[in-house]
């Protein structure tokens, strides 16, 4: 490891340690958040969230998952690549859910059409949400290239959503 990431690393972790032992808490008071009605209105719930989980389907557990916005459009990417996955569960069945702290939206994913074009700028949003969350330290892995071929779009759904 190098000097840079070690210090990289030494001041972020306070950070991403502090960020984490509060957020549940934070999630206990905050309120669920309206149900989007369109794709910047989910884009917008995503920047806003403090969790964020997806599943492939609609009765698969939720598993924790970084997404990222660019523009109006929203990313998720693999960062672990065993299988069965929901990434892989995804290839055969679009449908699926987010649950944005309370609030669980209904989803199609894809892989984008104009993924060649988008990928730098998906790679700059995880490279700010990372930092952020004081977790620089993990760019590298997202933006490695395993991590890029497996990104994947998220679009609202038409159909409705629910909270719990």
């Amino acid at each position: 490891m190098a000097i840079s990431n070690t210090l990289d690393l030494v001041t972020s972790l306070p950070k991403l340690i502090g960020r984490q032992a509060l957020q549940p808490l934070r999630l206990a008071l905050r309120q669920p958040l309206a149900h989007p009605s369109t794709q910047r209105d989910m884009a917008k719930m995503v920047d806003d969230a403090i969790s964020s989980k997806i599943r492939a389907g609609f009765t698969h557990r939720f598993i924790t998952l970084m997404f990222v916005t660019v523009g109006d459009r929203v990313f998720c990417r693999r960062y672990s690549y065993g299988e069965p996955s929901w990434y892989s569960a995804f290839q055969s069945d679009s449908k699926g859910q987010i649950k944005l702290d309370k609030t669980i939206v209904n989803i199609e994913a894809r892989i984008p059409h104009d993924l060649d074009d988008v990928i730098s700028a998906v790679d700059d949003a995880y490279a700010a949400k990372l930092k952020q969350y004081g977790a620089s330290f993990m760019l590298d892995g997202a933006v490695e290239t395993r991590a890029q071929e497996s990104t994947i779009e998220l679009l609202l759904a038409d159909s409705s959503a629910t909270e719990t």
